[in-house]
C-alpha cells in the first residue's frame, strides 16, 4: 500500500491522520475525506513496522482496522499501550468483525489508556467519519458510535 500525503495542508498547525488498514480503496477514501478537513494523511497496511511509522509521523488521529494480515489492530493497541505520548493521539477503531469484537477491542483500548474517539463497523461511511471529525475537539473524551 502506498503513502498518501497532502503536502499543501502541511504546516505548523496542520493535524495529522494515519489510516492503518489493509483495504487500499477504503484507506484512500478516508484519506481524501480527512484532507478535506485539513489533515495531512498517510496510509499504511498491517505489514508495516507500526511503531517506526507512528513515531516518525506522529498522528493526531489514528484510523485503525482491527483485522489485517501481518499485524492486526489488537497488536497495534498493545504497542500503543507502552508508547509514551499516546495521550496525543485519538484512535478510531473500524472493523468488519462482529459488534461484540469491536466492543471488546474498544474496552481493551480504554484499559490500555488509549484515547478512543470512536468505533465503527465496516464499511465506515465517510459521512460518519466526517461528522465525528467535525465534532472532534482536541481534548475529546472516549466516545463510541
Amino acid at each position: 500500500m502506498g503513502t498518501i500525503q497532502n503536502s499543501e495542508a502541511e504546516g505548523p498547525g496542520a493535524r495529522r491522520a494515519l489510516i492503518y488498514d489493509d483495504d487500499e480503496v477504503y484507506a484512500e477514501e478516508c484519506a481524501e475525506a480527512l484532507e478535506r478537513y485539513g489533515y495531512v494523511t498517510e496510509t499504511r497496511a498491517g505489514r508495516t513496522d507500526f511503531m517506526r511509522l507512528f513515531s516518525a509521523f506522529l498522528p493526531d488521529i489514528l484510523i485503525l482496522d482491527l483485522h489485517m494480515p501481518g499485524r492486526d489492530g489488537v497488536e497495534v493497541l498493545r504497542a500503543l499501550r507502552d508508547y509514551e505520548g499516546k495521550e496525543n493521539v485519538s484512535v478510531v477503531l473500524v472493523s468488519a468483525a462482529s459488534h461484540v469484537m469491536l466492543e471488546t477491542a474498544a474496552d481493551l483500548a480504554v484499559a490500555y489508556g488509549v484515547k478512543l474517539l470512536g468505533t465503527f463497523a465496516k464499511p465506515l461511511r465517510i459521512a460518519d467519519l466526517a461528522a465525528l471529525l467535525r465534532d472532534f475537539p482536541p481534548d475529546d473524551k472516549t466516545r463510541q458510535n
